[in-house]
C-alpha cells in the first residue's frame, strides 16, 4: 500500500524496513506485523522511529509536523488501530502491552485561542484542497504539546487515550477506556474519565 500526495506518504511499514532507512530503525529481532502502517504528513528532519529487540509492533505511526519522535523498548507489544501520534515525542519503555483502539498523543491538535481555531479551520480546507492533507503548513506553535513517556511494564487496556505531557509510571495498568490526563503512578491500576486510582498491586 503506497499513496503520495506530493510530500505526503502513507505505506505498510513492514514494506520499507531497511537498517539504513532514513527516519526509522528497527532491530533486527523486532516483528512488524500486517497492519503496521507510517504516515509522514509533512517533510521530515529527523529520525521518526526506533523500535527495539524483540517487540511485536501493529499500529498506526502518525506524524503531523518535521518534528516529533517515537521510541520503543524491548519486548513490547503494540496492537492493531492503536494510533501514536507526535509532534513531539513518545517514549514506550521495554515489555509494555498496548492493547487495540487507542490513541496516544503528544499534542491538543489545536489552541486553546478561537482566533487560532478560527485560522485553522480555514487553513485545513486549504491544505486538504491543495495537498490532500488537514495539516500541511500548520502553525504548531499556538498548539500545546508535550514528551509522553510510559515506563517499562505498563499494561494499557483497549480503546484508552493517553494525552499530551502525561508520564504512567512502571507496572501500572490501565483500565480500558481510561482517558489518562495527569501522570500515573507506578504500580496502580488506573480507570475512568479522567483516569483515577482503584487498585495498588505489588511489583
Amino acid at each position: 500500500m503506497f499513496l503520495l500526495r506530493r510530500i505526503y506518504k502513507k505505506y505498510k511499514l513492514n514494506k520499507v524496513i531497511h537498517k539504513n532507512h532514513r527516519y526509522i530503525k528497527i532491530d533486527e529481532t523486532a516483528m512488524i506485523l500486517p497492519e503496521c502502517t507510517i504516515e509522514f504528513r509533512t517533510q521530515r528532519k529527523s529520525q521518526s522511529i526506533i523500535i527495539g529487540n524483540d517487540s511485536m509492533i501493529n499500529n498506526n505511526f502518525i506524524f503531523e509536523s518535521i518534528t516529533g519522535s517515537i521510541i520503543i523498548g524491548e519486548r513490547t507489544f503494540i496492537n492493531s488501530d492503536t494510533n501514536l501520534i507526535s509532534i513531539n515525542k513518545i517514549e514506550i519503555g521495554n515489555d509494555v502491552e498496548i492493547a487495540w483502539g487507542c490513541n496516544i498523543y503528544d499534542h491538543n491538535s489545536h489552541s486553546f485561542d478561537w482566533n487560532n481555531r478560527h485560522k485553522d479551520l480555514f487553513d485545513m480546507r486549504n491544505n486538504y484542497q491543495q495537498y490532500g492533507d488537514f495539516v500541511r503548513n500548520k502553525d504548531w506553535t499556538t498548539v500545546k504539546s508535550a514528551p509522553i513517556k510510559i515506563n517499562n511494564k505498563v499494561w494499557i487496556g483497549f480503546g484508552c487515550t493517553i494525552l499530551n505531557g502525561v508520564t504512567i509510571g512502571e507496572g501500572a495498568i490501565i483500565g480500558a477506556k481510561s482517558v489518562v490526563r495527569e501522570d500515573v503512578e507506578p504500580w496502580v491500576v488506573v480507570a475512568g474519565n479522567p483516569a483515577k486510582i482503584i487498585k495498588r498491586i505489588r511489583k
